[in-house]
Formats: structure tokens, C-alpha cells, sequence
């Protein structure tokens, strides 16, 4: 079978390749010594020094997607990487080399987002022939071990690589070098055991003379030339060892050479009897996918194969979820270091999960293990102890790997560690196993998006991807990244020919079915996960199956604590326990969160398990303690209008505390899914209570965070609530804080129809308070719409209707918004003060947010006089204290001032940054009614700086913005802003804009009008 030698070029060694003879289309590929490929017609010529080192790294990480980064800097070079043009050329011409070396029209390299697969199938590639010969070499008796070892080294005709440069090759290369001197030790090593020794000793001597400071082949050596009955030589070949070490290094040997030279001299290295080599392992699987950087943290906590390992055994413990792919992993790094571990690779299962069995005893373990490397049975100790020590015994003088899989605890795992150095055991275990001293942690994810199609493609079929590539993306993300799950869906898929993958994502997008369509066989997503679930405690799995029932994405210990009823320091203990075992997770400290699926479990286990009247409960208790919070952390916030009453069922014994606005917005940003998700969830429950009160408690952190679409959607429930349990108050509420955001949105028309409304239910109730505060809010969208005689009414009529009940902060708000628009039609005494008394309301109340808004209008106001050292001033004061606030709609609106005051005092450079500043984060949060003025800020920028071109197409966006939110003073400034910019170079077209920006300031009857006039007039 591994007979059959293919073509090779000249001067180069013929190696060996398995199945005997060539196959139809298929290719072979060499990459240990130069990189050379064979096809049916002889040797493929590779064009160009470049296309070989892309070949290079696509063969060396062969049926994997190497990252277009990687492959573009070994392309270029270290220093200066290829371009991906000149990568994807590249790819282009080495694709079309191998198909034209192919019969048939097989495509070997297969293009993905992020980088390129080249297929190469079981045979054709050196390296996995040699690797796969030196596998099976480590699991055989030393009879056959040594014939697959020498094939696996007739395989290599040079170094590695040869004659590739750059970094990421010399690595590899390296890399490759130490597995063939580590194959060639173990060769040696299995003809030692076979009593080969005199005929080893000449092939030990070329060994050290290539590797003369590498200790193990000094060490075949002297045992060599002992069994050969060369006792003097033996020594002195310690001696020789010794003087090059001390030579070169300034080191001794190390004690096994020491431990050697001892033996020696007693005498008492006579041949040994040959101990085969056991392996216990699963097979590896064909398809294992992605893992490398969990693979890559494996390996680096090993030493190298020619370094000291210490004195301590070395464990390695795996820990994540249900079906993450823990044994997967274990199992394959186990093969992948089979040839280090050369004595024996021994799995067992511990059965910490298990349905039907209870987890393994280590006394029963230890009697496994025994048993596997040799010990008869009636020779294993009684007790556990001494199972323990005869263990280690055991393992003193073996290289073995162990994988403990599926432990239930550290107790259970300890009795079974060997002790010895030159072992290395594999946990794994659904729980974080901290209390495992010495273990190195690995915590297990699900797949990234890209190896997780690539696992479906493997198994489903390649032909699924490229048929349905959306289908497939939507299929892992409802399987949510999780292998097991993947692999069900998959196979699911591959043994129904009459399924597409379009119709099985259709299947597990149906809510709770999804869980029941992801099993096949013995095989199911909701059965392992019922096995962790088995293994809680009765407080652990109460809290598991009620977190099922949150309705948001993630929770705190508070939400915790308010599902479960449960004292907080208790709950918090139950969500670690949970994060150890892996059921749910913990991005952020303090925060945990559910894989999609078990959400879906422990929401299924809930509805099994408690009653109706139970769950409703629960459920009251959470949504009243995100009503409780939210209209607390509301009373932090501005501006600090009036607030109303609360009505709760279940008051919070829990919530957290909030020293001032930043700490309120800091816990509303957090929990902001949570919120609306909340809110939605009421109405789909039937719970006007909330419905009707916890939008209403959120709209100034919508307001200030400038989430437009939650303001929107949530208070257009509330208000379709109160209309349905007859509830006016809460109407009038929510039809103001609509009309608000549709203000904020540039929604004139339904913003007036929602005034309209708010204002009439507030006269029904006699609220003159609330009917105040719609007044001067549809004001604001007068002033917006240019009707500022209509504003300065109803600002005037607000105002008295605020001091009429008392409401300082009404008065505060509408003197400020009635100075705005004095401001406007350059009536500036007026609005100095009215702005004055709306600062000294602010200072009286220690209003800080109206504060601000005051202290910038004031800014405005001093520009507009000419008084610009006051107005910076102001400006810079007021947007400090919003930024400190952390209300991003008005941050934006008060940059945009204080832009304007820097232009106006002569620093156009600093202006500029905060008007692109204000722009970016208006469009950010959708703030489109401010938009248009900064774009004419921008603009008038631009102009100042000399800029014309950019000044012109400033004021053009600006004129298209404020056309879309029917802005007349921003359009008639727009106008304006153009003109001035082609004045020189397009007269005519200047001439036209500025007769229609005097069209619209005459009609505004603002001050602007008279300075077009007289451009005009000139």
C-alpha cells in the first residue's frame, strides 16, 4: 500500500504516498523539502516566487481558511504586505494552474470573506501523510511502529520549505524541522527497544553532530553503545556531551543525562523489554473545524519539545457549556500531540453528565487507568490511595497524555493527575474548575461566524453554501454558534434530500420548536442541556428557569433579585454558581446573559415547571422594579419638570442607588434593551400598568441619549393603553412626549396634531400645569416653522400660566424658549431679559441642565451684539455642563452655538472642529431639524477660511435639509450662504439666491432681510 512512488523532480527523493496509484484528477502536493506539486501529467510548474508562498501558506494550514492579512504579508513580504488587489491576481493564476493540472472542473481554492481554503484531499499532501503515518506509528507496538516511522521519513527530501524566505515561512519551517528531529528521536527509540543497537550508533552520531546541544539524541547514544557492550564508550559519550554543553552553553546536563551516566556505571541499562505504546482515544474527527486560536493557547502552556519540562505535571482544564465542542477539542489536541506523548494516550469519560449514570468515583477511574496501562486486575489496590501511588508509579518514567473528560469536580479529577513531568492531562468539564491547583483554564466559546458555516459546510455539504449562502448564515446564527447544534442541524439537512437549507432555518425559526428540531439519533441540544440542569441545586435551578422568563437580553443581580423574590446577596451567589457551570454567561462583571438556545431551555423548563399564577409573579416583580428604578433614575435626569406618581403592585426590596444624573444614565444605558424590551413585553401580556407608566419614565433619557425610535414606539403603546383603560392623564402625558419627538424628528405636522391633543385633555382634567408646558413645547415648533409671532404668543401664554400654579421650572423653560425666539427677530433687550430671569430661576432651583441651555442662548445673544469674549464664555460654559450631563441632543445643538460664537470672534479654525463636531453628532442620533443650521455654519466657516467651493456645498446640503424638515429660516439662510459664495465667480446665479433668501426673511420679519436688501441694492 505505501509502495507506490509517483514522479518527482530531479536530484529531489522519491517519497511514498499511500493508495498505490494515481487517482482520477488528483494531485499531489510536497511541502517537506521545496514545494512542489505532481499531477497525473508530471510535475505542475508554479509561475513566480510569490504564487509558491501563497501556496506555501494555504498548504501548510490545508482545509482551513487562511486570513487574507496573513496571506498578504507573506505575499509582500514582513515589512510591506501585498495589496489585496495583488493578493487576489495572485489567488487568481495559482487557482487556474491547478485546474488546468486537474482533469474535471474541481475548484481547490475556495474564496470566503475573509481569506482562502485550499482542499486538498486525504493523500495528497506530504505533511498529512507523514503526521497521520507518525500517529499510527505512536499507537503501534514497536514491531510495526518502526516500519510507519520510516516511511514517515522517506517522505521528507530536504528541509522544509526550501528555499521560501519571509517570517511566517521561517517559522512554519522551523516548526517543521523540530517535528521530524522529534520523529527521528522516537525512530531511534523504537529500534532501541527492538534491540537494533549497534546498528543505531551511526545514525545517532549524524544525529548529534546536526543537533549537538538537543540532549535527548546524546542520551539514545550512550544507551546505544551500553546494550552494544560498549560500557567505556558510553561514558565517555557523557563526557562528550558534557564538554559541548558547558562549551557553548555554560550548562551541565540535565538530570536525565545525569540519572543515564549513573545507570551506566552500575550497569543497569540492560535492554528493556518493549512496552507498546496504548491509545485509548476517539478517533479524531474528519471535520473538526476553526478552534485555532483555543488550539494555539493549548500548546503554548506545553514546553518545547528540546526544552526542560520541570518537575510538575502539566494540566490543561476545558471548561464551557453543553455542546460547545469541550471533548471535541480535548480529543484532537491529544492526536495532535500524540508524537510527545509517545507512551500512551488514554481517554475515559467520567460521566459527570451522563443521563442514567451517576459520575464515575475516582477509586473506579483509577481502576480504569490502572488497568489500561498494564497493571492485571488482581494486582490494583483496594483503596483509593493506594490506586492513587501505584498511578503515579505508574506514569514516573512514561510520556503519556491523559484526557479526563466530562469531570464533575475538581475532588473527582485530582486522585487521577499523574505526578510525573513528562505528562500532560486534559480536563474537561461543564463547570470552571478554579479549585484545580496548577491547572491552566480554558474556557471554551461558541464558533466564530465563519468557521461556523464553515462546520455546517462539512457537514451538510459544501454544495449547501454555495447554493443558499444567506440560508446557511441565518441557520448557524439560529443555532446560535454552537456546535452541537450546528452538527444536528446540519446532518438533519444532509439526510433529507428533499430539504433546503432555506426551509430548515423556516423550521427553527418557529419560536419553541427550535429546540425540538435540533436533535437527531441520541443526539439533542435540549438533552445535554436537561443534564446540566439535573445538576443544580433546587435554589440554582429556580433561578435558571426563572431568568427564562426575562424578557430583555441580559440582567443584573437587582433584576435577579426582583424575579426570584430572593435576599441580593444570595441571588448573586446562585448567578456565579451559574456562570461556573457554564448556563449562562457574564460579559461584562456585574452583567450575565444567556446562549440563545438555553434561554429558550430554561423558558421551556419555567413553563413546565411553575404555575400560571407563578410565573405571572415573578414577571410583576421584575417589570415593577424596572418601573420603581427607571422613575427614580427619571428624577435624576433633566430638565427638572414636573414628575409624576408611580403606581406599583410589588415594590422592589432591591434596587441600586444613584448619586446624580451620570450614575441614572449610566444605569438606563445599561439597561436600555431591557426597558423596551420590558415595555413590549406588556403589551404582548396585557399590562396597562406599565404600559401606561414606564415609557413615560424613560422619555428624558430617550430625549438625552437621542433614541428617537424607542421614544416613538414605546410612548405610541403607552398611549394606545391609556386610550384603552380610559386613563386621560396618561393620555395627555403621552400624546406631549410624542409631540416632543416628533418635534426632535422634524415631524411638524404630527407634533401640532399631538399639541393639539395633550393640550385638550390636559383643559378636561383642569391640569393648567400640564397645558402650560404643551403650550410653550408648540411654541417651539412654531419658532421651528419660522411663525414667531405665533410663538411669542404661546410662549407668553404658557408663562402666565406657570406663574398662575407656581411651576418655576414651566416658567424657567418658557422664558428661555421665549428669549430664542426675541432673539430671532432682533429684539434683543427682550431676550436679554427674559434670558436673565430664566438663569436666575435656574440658579434658584440649581437646575444645572437649564442652566446650561440659558447660559448658551446668553452666548447666542452676545455674538449677536457684538460682545464675543461673553459670548465664548457662555458657550464653552454651557456645553461643559451638558457633556457632564451626558445629553448628546443638546450637546449638539449647544456645539453648533459655540461654533458660531468662535467664527464670529475670528477663530474659524476652532469653530470648524465644533461644528464638525455637532454635525457628526447630529446625524449620529438623528437630530435632523439642527442639521440645516449646521451645515450653514459650516458653511459661513468655510467662507471665512476661503474655501468657497466647500462654503457653496455646505449651504447647498444645508438648503436640502432644511427643505426636508421645513426649516424657512435655515432655507432663506441656505439661499443666503450660496450667494455669497459664487458672488465672484457666478453673479447671476448669486443675484437669484439672494432675491429668494430676502423673499423668506421678509416674510419671517427677522433683521436679516435689511442686509439682503442692501447687498442687493449694490
Amino acid at each position: 500500500m505505501w509502495l507506490q512512488c509517483c514522479a518527482s523532480r530531479a536530484g529531489i527523493a522519491c517519497p511514498l504516498w499511500p493508495h498505490g496509484v494515481w487517482q482520477g484528477g488528483a494531485l499531489r502536493f510536497r511541502v517537506l523539502g521545496p514545494v512542489t506539486v505532481d499531477g497525473p501529467a508530471g510535475p505542475v510548474r508554479i509561475p513566480g516566487a510569490k504564487q509558491l508562498t501563497v501556496l506555501a501558506l494555504l498548504l501548510l494550514h490545508a482545509n482551513r481558511v487562511v486570513p487574507v492579512e496573513r496571506l498578504a504579508a507573506a505575499m509582500g513580504g514582513d515589512e510591506r504586505p501585498a495589496t489585496v488587489a495583488a493578493l487576489q491576481t495572485c489567488v487568481f493564476r495559482l487557482r487556474r494552474v491547478l485546474a488546468d493540472a486537474e482533469p474535471g472542473d474541481r475548484a481547490r481554492i475556495a474564496t470566503y470573506p475573509t481569506g482562502y481554503e485550499l482542499r486538498v484531499d486525504e493523500g495528497e499532501l506530504d505533511l498529512a501523510v507523514f503526521r497521520d503515518l507518525v500517529a499510527r506509528a505512536t499507537a503501534a507496538p514497536p514491531t510495526q511502529a518502526i516500519g510507519l516511522l520510516a516511511d514517515a521519513l522517506r517522505l521528507w527530501a530536504g528541509p522544509a520549505l526550501d528555499g521560501l524566505a519571509g517570517r511566517q515561512l521561517a517559522q512554519h519551517a522551523a516548526a517543521l524541522a523540530e517535528e521530524r528531529l522529534a520523529t527521528r528521536e522516537l525512530h531511534a527509540r523504537v529500534r532501541l527497544a527492538l534491540g537494533q543497537h549497534a546498528e543505531l550508533i551511526p545514525e545517532l552520531t549524524e544525529l548529534i553532530a546536526d543537533n549537538p546541544l538537543r540532549e535527548r539524541p546524546h542520551g539514545l547514544l550512550m544507551l546505544a553503545l551500553h546494550r552494544a557492550g560498549r560500557r567505556a564508550d558510553a561514558v565517555r559519550a557523557f563526557d562528550d556531551a558534557r564538554e559541548i554543553l558547558v562549551e557553548q552553553l555554560g550548562i551541565d546536563p540535565g538530570p536525565e543525562l545525569q540519572g543515564l551516566r549513573q545507570q551506566i556505571l552500575r550497569d543497569e541499562t540492560a535492554p528493556a523489554a518493549p512496552r507498546a505504546a496504548r491509545n485509548d482515544l476517539p478517533g479524531d474527527i474528519t471535520d473538526f473545524t476553526g478552534r485555532d486560536d483555543e488550539l494555539r493557547r493549548l500548546l503554548a502552556t506545553l514546553p518545547r519539545a528540546d526544552a526542560d519540562a520541570g518537575t510538575a505535571v502539566l494540566i490543561s482544564a476545558i471548561d464551557g457549556m453543553a455542546g460547545i465542542g469541550k471533548t471535541t477539542l480535548a480529543v484532537h489536541a491529544a492526536h495532535r500531540l500524540a508524537d510527545r506523548y509517545p507512551d500512551a494516550q488514554l481517554f475515559i469519560d467520567l460521566h459527570a453528565h451522563t443521563e442514567g449514570r451517576a459520575p464515575t468515583t475516582p477509586a473506579a477511574a483509577l481502576d480504569t487507568l490502572l488497568r489500561a496501562v498494564g497493571v492485571p486486575g488482581e494486582k490494583v489496590p483496594e483503596t483509593l490511595e493506594a490506586r492513587a501511588a501505584l498511578w503515579r508509579a505508574e506514569l514516573a518514567d512514561r510520556r503519556a497524555v491523559i484526557v479526563l473528560d466530562n469531570a464533575a469536580t475538581a475532588a473527582q479529577v485530582r486522585p487521577l493527575l499523574p505526578g510525573a513531568s513528562g505528562c500532560l492531562a486534559l480536563v474537561t468539564s461543564r463547570r470552571q474548575l478554579a479549585d484545580l491547583d496548577a491547572a491552566r483554564t480554558l474556557s471554551v466559546d461558541v464558533l466564530p461566524h465563519e468557521d461556523a458555516v464553515a462546520l455546517f459546510a462539512r457537514v451538510a455539504g459544501e454544495e449547501q453554501v454555495t447554493r443558499e449562502p444567506d440560508a446557511v448564515r441565518e441557520l448557524v446564527l439560529l443555532c446560535g454558534y454552537l456546535p452541537l447544534a450546528i452538527r444536528i442541524a446540519a446532518a438533519r439537512l444532509r439526510t433529507r434530500p428533499a430539504w433546503t437549507a432555506s426551509h430548515l432555518a423556516e423550521r427553527l425559526r418557529a419560536g419553541q420548536r427550535r429546540l425540538a428540531e435540533l436533535a437527531s439519533g441520541d443526539r439533542s441540544v435540549a438533552a445535554a442541556f436537561a443534564l446540566s440542569y439535573q445538576d443544580l441545586t433546587p435554589a440554582q435551578q429556580r433561578l435558571f428557569r426563572l431568568l427564562g422568563l426575562h424578557p430583555g437580553p441580559d440582567v443584573d443581580r437587582y433584576a435577579a433579585a426582583a424575579l426570584t423574590g430572593r435576599p441580593l446577596d444570595e441571588v448573586e451567589q446562585l448567578l456565579e454558581d451559574l456562570v461556573d457551570v457554564h448556563l449562562i454567561g457574564q460579559p461584562v462583571p456585574g452583567r450575565y446573559r444567556f446562549h440563545d438556545l438555553l434561554r429558550q431551555h430554561a423558558h421551556s423548563t419555567a413553563r413546565d415547571t411553575e404555575s400560571d399564577a407563578d410565573r405571572r409573579a415573578a414577571v410583576t416583580r421584575l417589570l415593577d422594579y424596572y418601573l420603581h428604578t427607571a422613575h427614580r433614575a427619571d428624577g435624576h435626569l433633566v430638565p427638572a419638570l414636573r414628575r409624576f406618581e408611580v403606581e406599583l403592585s410589588d415594590p422592589p426590596e432591591h434596587t441600586p442607588t444613584f448619586a446624580g444624573p451620570s450614575e441614572a444614565l449610566a444605569w438606563c444605558g445599561a439597561e436600555h434593551a431591557n426597558l423596551v424590551a420590558a415595555i413590549f413585553h406588556a403589551e404582548e401580556t396585557d399590562r396597562p400598568r406599565i404600559l401606561c407608566q414606564l415609557p413615560i419614565a424613560l422619555w428624558r433619557y430617550f430625549l438625552t441619549r437621542g433614541y428617537t425610535h424607542d421614544w416613538i414606539s414605546t410612548h405610541q403603546l403607552a398611549l394606545a393603553a391609556a386610550r384603552r383603560v380610559g386613563d386621560p392623564q396618561t393620555e395627555a402625558r403621552a400624546l406631549q412626549s410624542l409631540a416632543n419627538v416628533y418635534w426632535h424628528a422634524g415631524r411638524y405636522d404630527e407634533s401640532i396634531e399631538c399639541h393639539t391633543g395633550a393640550a385638550l385633555r390636559y383643559g378636561q382634567i383642569g391640569d393648567h400645569w400640564g397645558e402650560a408646558l404643551t403650550l410653550t413645547m408648540h411654541a417651539r415648533v412654531c419658532d421651528q416653522l419660522g411663525r414667531y409671532q405665533e410663538a411669542v404668543e404661546r410662549h407668553t401664554r404658557a408663562l402666565t400660566l406657570f406663574r398662575l400654579v407656581g411651576g418655576r421650572s414651566g416658567e424657567l423653560l418658557a422664558l428661555t424658549m421665549l428669549g430664542s425666539v426675541c432673539d430671532q427677530l432682533g429684539r434683543f433687550e427682550e431676550a436679554f431679559d427674559h434670558q436673565s430671569r430664566a438663569l436666575a430661576i435656574a440658579e434658584e432651583l440649581g437646575d444645572q441642565w437649564s442652566r446650561s441651555i440659558a447660559l448658551t442662548y446668553f452666548g447666542t445673544l452676545h455674538s449677536r451684539t457684538g460682545r464675543h469674549e461673553d459670548a465664548l464664555r457662555c458657550c464653552a460654559e454651557a456645553v461643559a455642563l451638558c457633556r457632564r450631563f451626558g445629553d448628546r441632543r443638546s450637546e449638539a445643538v449647544l456645539l453648533t452655538n459655540l461654533g458660531a460664537a468662535n467664527r464670529l470672534a475670528g477663530r474659524p479654525g476652532q469653530a470648524l472642529d465644533h461644528q464638525q463636531q455637532a454635525l457628526a453628532l447630529a446625524r449620529q442620533i438623528g437630530l435632523h431639524r439642527v442639521e440645516s443650521r449646521i451645515l450653514n455654519e459650516l458653511g459661513l466657516v468655510h467662507r471665512a477660511l476661503g474655501r468657497l467651493d466647500l462654503a457653496r456645498a455646505d449651504h447647498e446640503q444645508a438648503l436640502a435639509a432644511a427643505a426636508r424638515t421645513r426649516d424657512p429660516m435655515q432655507q432663506a439662510r441656505a439661499h443666503d450662504g450660496i450667494a455669497h459664495a459664487v458672488r465672484h465667480t457666478e453673479p447671476d446665479v448669486a443675484r437669484e439666491h439672494w432675491t429668494l433668501a430676502l423673499a423668506g426673511f421678509v416674510e419671517l420679519g427677522v433683521p436679516e432681510a435689511a442686509e439682503v436688501r442692501e447687498v442687493l441694492g449694490g
